[in-house]
């Protein structure tokens, strides 16, 4: 279910919320980029930043659901500014825990290094300031989480 946020977002045209819109969008990439290349290779291009981006989102969804569950265990308080007790990706930098700051720097840092290089054509910037940092930020939260289930205890 949607939260308040949705409404935000539709504000300021920050997502593409249709398969219609997001393919209008796409459209319009694909006529630009084939003014210098073939639409084959454009089209090639951007389902491997498709798929780069669809494993990005795989790893951040496991340190969502790592933090989420220490959250639902009750090892993690909800916030009283939070709507919900889960990890709110859009308090930024003032995440209330060492844990989420690390869940903030992977999804709004690294997440989006590994998909500014896999559409500019960069996968070495791609694999080493965006997917690997990804994934250091995944065993980091993996580890937290371990050592913060063992305080409890």
């Amino acid at each position: 279910n949607p939260t308040e946020r949705l409404e935000a977002v539709k504000a300021v045209d920050l997502a593409r919320l249709t398969q219609e819109a997001w393919q209008a969008e796409r459209d319009k990439m694909l006529k630009i980029c084939n003014q210098c290349h073939s639409l084959n290779f454009a089209t090639a291009e951007l389902e491997k930043g498709d798929d780069m981006i669809r494993e990005a989102d795989r790893l951040l969804a496991q340190g969502l659901q790592i933090v989420g569950n220490l959250y639902k265990d009750g090892i993690l308080a909800k916030p009283e500014n939070y709507a919900y007790p889960f990890p709110d990706l859009l308090t930024f930098h003032d995440a209330p825990t060492v844990i989420e700051q690390r869940l903030f720097l992977m999804f709004l840092k690294h997440r989006m290094r590994t998909f500014q290089g896999s559409f500019h054509a960069n996968p070495d910037y791609a694999l080493w300031y965006g997917w690997s940092e990804m994934q250091r930020d995944l065993t980091e939260i993996k580890t937290l989480a371990a050592e913060m289930r063992e305080e409890r205890e």
